[in-house]
């Protein structure tokens, strides 16, 4: 289990850092969901099914960390952009990708939450429901309206020629 849950940290990670939107933040998630897994453990079932399992947990401890800083003081919804290297060497690629995820960041939490699992993490569409916790219904509505709401971002930024709104700016 232990080897397993090695395996699949630095997919963890990534979802945390879109969820939290830093990586301090990220990281004390992650060390949550893993200690949680690990006391846990006996809950797994189908090794096959351990990624699902493992960022269902990351997505819960986000929202009990969200629930409790609600309790306490009033949630502070700045993002800040993910400074993470590309992978991609070409400058042209990085800035297409911090474009992207400056674009993504823009998207209401669940419509972001969504794009992210389906597109940089490879989950099916029952395996985002089952993490997220919500119907596979509301997985392929949020699922369309972010790639709507991703053109039409897209668009409006071709045709002003400018960078869109600095993450945390939505009017709400």
């Amino acid at each position: 289990m232990q080897h397993l849950l090695e395996q699949l940290l630095d997919r963890a990670y990534r979802f945390a850092v879109r969820m939290c939107g830093d990586r301090d933040t990220a990281e004390e998630v992650v060390q949550e969901a893993m200690l949680r897994a690990w006391r846990r453990r006996d809950d797994l079932r189908d090794d096959r099914k351990a990624a699902v399992w493992l960022l269902s947990i990351v997505a819960n401890v986000w929202r009990d960390r969200l629930r409790r800083r609600a309790e306490n003081e009033s949630i502070d919804e700045a993002r800040l952009l993910d400074s993470q290297p590309s992978v991609e060497s070409s400058v042209v690629a990085r800035e297409e990708l911090r474009r992207a995820v400056r674009l993504m960041d823009q998207l209401p939490d669940r419509q972001r939450q969504v794009l992210y699992l389906h597109a940089c993490e490879d989950l099916s569409l029952a395996e985002i429901a089952e993490v997220l916790e919500i119907s596979h219904s509301a997985v392929k509505s949020s699922l369309a309206v972010a790639r709507k709401r991703m053109r039409q971002l897209h668009s409006q930024r071709e045709t002003n020629n400018d960078e869109p709104e600095p993450c945390g700016r939505r009017d709400s």
